[in-house]
């Protein structure tokens, strides 16, 4: 059934809208928008449009990847493994390295469009939450808060997914198999030092601001949970700009450079090898001890059960098991 809704909905804890009005039909589901207002959708969804490609791995973990009739920006699909990696293969791809604009969504006739990031219509020409309601079509955004100190985002996100398509205990399955995963990174850090970590978006180039994850991004939360300090955690912006004075008296004991960022200069092992290269960084403990670990934003960026993998990888760079 058509539904004239388009709100991004907010993420909720588990217990942040557990029930639906008493009205509410049969197999209907009552959210949050990002505005704090209830919002009942009357049916699960059947026709999707994911935005990206963190919004399709979610999906496709919760067994959904069947009501997906398109995808965008598929550049975090390469980071999947299999079998869901050939899953997400059979999508139909809609814009390969953007958002899809508005026309392109409309045409695929969706009742539901979601995205890891926090809202729609940041991108030039793609759908704002009035287009989505002239679709007929519901908007499920990953609205991230300023601060993101744990993976609440991420396990929100798939509760509310499993919420909204008819799936909740899909869903709760995922999240404890995640969560299991997370308890066990910190039963192994829990008792070693917090190095001071600088995660970088980018190398630096001399005049230029410092491109750094703050302190509201799934990085500054896998930095704490893997056992470091995020040396501009303060700093809430996504793309926190900093001065190189600023790096520099910070002095951090570990470069985390998070890859493949489309604004970057390069990615992969150029970048880090650019980044280990750099005189802006030369003074630091990390860059003086060779201690740079390197990640793609595609298990990093966004909510996504992938962020997990990133958490591991971090942790073992942080703190490396002793042979």
């Amino acid at each position: 059934m058509k539904r004239a809704i388009a709100l991004a909905l907010v993420l909720l804890s588990a217990t942040g809208c557990a029930t639906a009005p008493a009205t509410a039909p049969a197999g209907a589901s009552t959210v949050q928008d990002c505005q704090g207002k209830d919002v009942t959708i009357p049916e699960p969804p059947r026709r999707v449009v994911a935005l990206d490609g963190w919004a399709a791995q979610s999906l496709v973990r919760l067994g959904l990847g069947d009501r997906i009739v398109g995808v965008g920006f598929i550049g975090p699909l390469t980071a999947e493994s299999e079998p869901f990696r050939g899953e997400l293969a059979k999508i139909p791809v809609l814009a390969a390295k953007s958002i899809p604009v508005t026309e392109v969504v409309a045409a695929q006739r969706p009742d539901a469009v979601v995205t890891a990031f926090s809202s729609f219509g940041g991108a030039p020409g793609t759908a704002k939450d009035a287009d989505l309601a002239t679709m007929g079509a519901v908007g499920i955004a990953a609205c991230q808060p300023r601060q993101a100190g744990d993976l609440s985002v991420t396990y929100d996100f798939l509760t509310k997914l499993g919420r909204v398509f008819g799936v909740p205990e899909r869903a709760e399955r995922l999240v404890g198999e995640l969560r299991a995963r997370e308890a066990a990174v910190a039963n192994r850090t829990a008792a070693a030092p917090k190095p001071r970590v600088l995660a970088l978006a980018d190398n630096p180039v001399a005049g230029q601001p410092v491109k750094a994850l703050g302190g509201g991004t799934i990085g500054n939360a896998l930095i704490r949970l893997g056992g470091g300090t995020n040396v501009f955690a303060g700093v809430t912006a996504m793309h926190a700009d900093v001065s190189p004075e600023k790096v520099v008296e910070a002095d951090p004991e570990v470069i985390w450079v998070v890859s493949d960022f489309s604004f970057a200069s390069t990615t992969g092992p150029e970048l880090v090898a650019q980044v280990k290269a750099n005189p802006l960084l030369a003074t630091t403990t990390a860059a003086r001890q060779g201690r740079v670990l390197t990640s793609s934003q595609y298990l990093v960026g966004f909510p996504t059960p992938l962020n997990l993998d990133g958490l591991e990888q971090l942790a073992a760079g942080l703190h490396p098991v002793a042979k």
